[in-house]
């Protein structure tokens, strides 16, 4: 266990001469990098750099410049990534103070404070607070960070609030509100006391089934689900930001390609529903459910269907996590297939960012020596397999699926439940 001396040691020009040597080549492998530390250092310290250069290569994947951060391996798990950081740092107004909260090593207030944000970091640790100083002035940042807890911390009640509660606190992960720290009811007492607030929670957060969302004393007034390439990044709960409509559930999708062409096309349709914020290149797409719409009730006839149509289609899984399927496919005047949870099925396609569509090639049943027999005659070089409702071993059948290098196609199979039928969907992707 590492202690603040040695994370501010990290800092010295003894370390930095050994981080500037090993953090230029993520290659070299971590025993020869511990062999060449302990030549010099003590074993606290050669441990602690590994640590930091085990963490380099994993915030590749967070951070654009990850040689100017710092981390614990808590910290970097739950962390925002860059893009999505950028993102949340847009709810609050232009020039706004916001009280950071539980800031961990720094993520969000340094998009906040980017963007121009007058941020003021909390956390009880001191090695968060630490990091977060730290990796602010790394990138030319200066903010007020102070050790304390939520519980204790004085915010400034004309600002807003950002709060990132900890989910692991005895050390395991937890998707429920009953579990975080700061509790629930002091994460409701900090919204009383300020102009707004902004609470971040993992993306599968839900209620115990003995709490009902209208049971809580201060239920969120909109909510908002953030995807980015291919997976639900966070989830979060809103007072008093005005940026999105109350009584809503918005999705936010990170606009890489081919995401982007679609939203480009799609916003060409002018669609009034919708809020498409597209940067010049890249951004994000945003779509609002109102209250009305995404508490009718899921599975009506009209929305699940057990018919397979001339069209099939996978969607975001925002879409997925928010619940809101049934509402999503109705909009479009789509239909869910066998569960208001599955594909979209449709005789017509409308291009939309958060949609792949498929052009069905056949409806087979899921046997495993038929399934092998008809992909045969398809001669594809690559399979692409998706499951919804099957617990299947995916890397499992593509093993038995024939290929054929001479050719450059790729074919999908989407396995899926109809009625009482499991079922292996033949397609081909479609703009």
């Amino acid at each position: 266990m590492f202690t603040i001396d040695d994370y501010s040691w990290l800092d010295s020009p003894e370390s930095q001469m050994h981080w500037q040597s090993i953090s230029r080549d993520p290659s070299v492998p971590a025993s020869a990098i511990l062999k060449r530390l302990r030549h010099s250092l003590t074993i606290p310290q050669a441990s602690l750099l590994l640590e930091q250069y085990e963490l380099l290569t994993a915030s590749r994947k967070k951070v654009a410049n990850p040689g100017d951060w710092f981390w614990t391996r808590q910290l970097l798990e739950q962390s925002s990534d860059e893009e999505t950081a950028s993102e949340t740092a847009m709810d609050f107004p232009a020039g706004a103070f916001v009280n950071d909260i539980c800031c961990g090593a720094g993520a969000d207030s340094i998009a906040m404070a980017k963007r121009g944000l007058h941020v003021h970091a909390f956390d009880r640790s001191s090695i968060a607070c630490y990091l977060t100083r730290r990796n602010a002035l790394s990138q030319k940042l200066k903010m007020e960070v102070t050790e304390e807890s939520a519980e204790q911390c004085e915010i400034d009640q004309s600002g807003y609030v950002h709060i990132d509660p900890d989910r692991r606190s005895d050390g395991r992960r937890f998707s429920n509100l009953e579990s975080l720290s700061p509790a629930w009811q002091t994460l409701c007492q900090i919204s009383k006391n300020c102009l707004g607030m902004s609470l971040k929670l993992a993306p599968g957060t839900r209620l115990d089934a003995s709490t009902k969302k209208d049971q809580l004393n201060r239920p969120p007034e909109s909510i908002r689900f953030l995807s980015k390439e291919g997976s639900v990044r966070q989830q979060r709960w809103y007072w008093g930001i005005d940026r999105w409509p109350r009584n809503s559930i918005t999705l936010s999708l990170y606009l890489n390609e081919p995401a982007f062409q679609r939203a480009v096309l799609f916003r060409s349709k002018k669609l009034a529903t919708i809020n498409n914020d597209l940067a010049k290149h890249r951004g994000w797409f945003h779509e609002s459910f109102l209250e009305s719409e995404w508490q009718v009730k899921r599975a009506s006839d009209s929305v699940v269907v057990n018919s397979l149509h001339h069209y099939i289609a996978d969607y975001d899984p925002s879409v997925r996590a928010a619940e809101i399927s049934p509402q999503f496919a109705s909009r479009y005047g789509w239909q869910l297939l066998g569960s208001d949870s599955g594909y979209i099925t449709s005789n017509d396609r409308m291009v939309h960012p958060m949609i792949r569509w498929f052009q069905v090639i056949e409806n087979l049943p899921l046997d495993r020596k038929q399934l092998k027999a008809f992909a045969k005659s398809v001669k594809t070089r690559t399979w692409e397999l998706k499951s919804r409702g099957i617990d299947l071993d995916l890397d499992a059948m593509r093993k038995v699926l024939p290929t054929d290098r001479a050719s450059t196609t790729q074919t999908a199979i989407l396995f899926t439940k109809i009625g009482e039928q499991h079922r292996a969907i033949v397609c081909n992707e479609v703009d």
